[in-house]
């Protein structure tokens, strides 16, 4: 497990010059990320496990998510899925799933939540996503020819997986962009399942 030391620099702020703030930027720590591969035609056995395992009425499509009360359903490709959690101890859920390859992924990934009304602005200064899509939306896409994950989780908060070899340089280079917007970082938080 990583310890979750944040890419930012907290405190750092940059107000617009009619003293707001377009951008919230927060990392999020205290998550379990574990990645699952199914094979196609184990999808229908898989759909009834989760079904039984975490209370999830259907598996998210392609480029979308799920959600249960303590648990995030990611469908980043066909074949692969990953779930999100609080991180815990507890490893029977995984144990029971071990038929689909779990891999976790937590120590590879940074998630950094984008919020308030100029952060779809910001996003696409860098990425040709189209940020009107629904909310729970799982877009896979490039951050300065850095592959990341961006989950739309309402209309002006988002959340970024970025490859935590390369998410000091991101948070800096998305700071120091949305400088123009007016920021302001907070304070790491744990991971919640709160909108």
């Amino acid at each position: 497990m990583t310890t979750g030391i944040s890419a930012l620099v907290i405190g750092k702020q940059g107000r617009h010059e009619d003293d707001r703030s377009g951008v919230i930027m927060q990392e999020l720590t205290g998550y379990q990320l574990v990645q699952l591969a199914v094979f196609p035609d184990q999808m229908t056995r898989f759909q009834t496990s989760l079904m039984q395992l975490i209370n999830i009425d259907q598996l998210a499509d392609i480029s979308a998510s799920a959600r249960t009360s303590n648990m995030l359903l990611l469908r980043p490709e066909f074949t692969k899925f990953w779930l999100v959690r609080q991180r815990s101890e507890e490893q029977t859920l995984f144990e029971a799933l071990a038929h689909y390859f779990p891999l976790d992924l937590t120590g590879s990934k940074v998630v950094m939540r984008l919020s308030g009304s100029d952060a779809a602005r910001l996003i696409n200064r860098f990425c040709a996503v189209d940020l009107s899509c629904p909310e729970g939306k799982f877009l896979a896409t490039a951050l300065h020819h850095v592959p990341v994950h961006i989950l739309k989780s309402s209309a002006t908060s988002y959340l970024i997986f970025l490859p935590r070899s390369y998410a000091e340089s991101l948070a800096e280079l998305l700071y120091h962009s949305a400088l123009q917007f007016g920021v302001d970082v907070k304070s790491v938080a744990e991971w919640s399942m709160k909108k």
